[in-house]
């Protein structure tokens, strides 16, 4: 009996030490999950601060373009300033070269809005649209009712939109 129980100690030892060899296997393999889990919580923190520095980065990069945005046409306009000077100072005024000097000035203007997507817009003459028009006064006239007459200010279109409605007297029947 002795050799069957030996036997049969023998046979528990063998599982015994497979099955502390698979507990050993699971703790390594349980281990090198963890820092595996550990890698990845690192991963994603550092995934996470850098996209926080990215959307910040961005949101400085807008708040400097719409600070920013007008420094070109700013700049297309300080040589018209500095002409606006330059005929105000005592050797320029008199009225010949003070007109031609506002010419100019006027030209530069025309030459800088058209650059920058600018144009105006005549209204004389045409029918009255509130898109484009502000009426200041109707005027009773011969022609038909709701054409232009008159034209107080040009109206004015950044590409397309209009930046500001021409001021315009409007016909009335009498």
């Amino acid at each position: 009996m002795t050799d069957k129980k030996n036997k049969t100690l023998s046979k528990k030892k063998k599982t015994v030490t497979k099955e502390i060899s698979k507990i050993a296997e699971l703790k390594k393999q349980c281990k090198l999950n963890i820092e595996e889990i550990e890698k990845l919580k690192d991963k994603n923190i550092r995934l996470l601060a850098e996209f926080d520095n990215y959307k910040r980065r961005s949101q400085e990069e807008k708040n400097k373009l719409f600070l920013y945005a007008g420094e070109d046409i700013v700049k297309s306009f300080l040589p018209i300033l500095d002409d606006l000077n330059r005929s105000l100072e005592p050797d320029n005024v008199n009225s010949n070269s003070l007109i031609e000097g506002i010419e100019l000035i006027i030209n530069n203007l025309k030459k800088v809005f058209k650059e920058n997507g600018i144009s105006s817009f005549s209204s004389k003459g045409e029918k009255f649209d509130p898109e484009l028009h502000e009426a200041v006064m109707n005027e009773t006239s011969n022609k038909k009712e709701g054409v232009i007459l008159k034209e107080f200010q040009l109206g004015y279109k950044y590409h397309e939109k209009i930046i500001r409605h021409a001021k315009v007297v409007v016909s009335k029947k009498k």
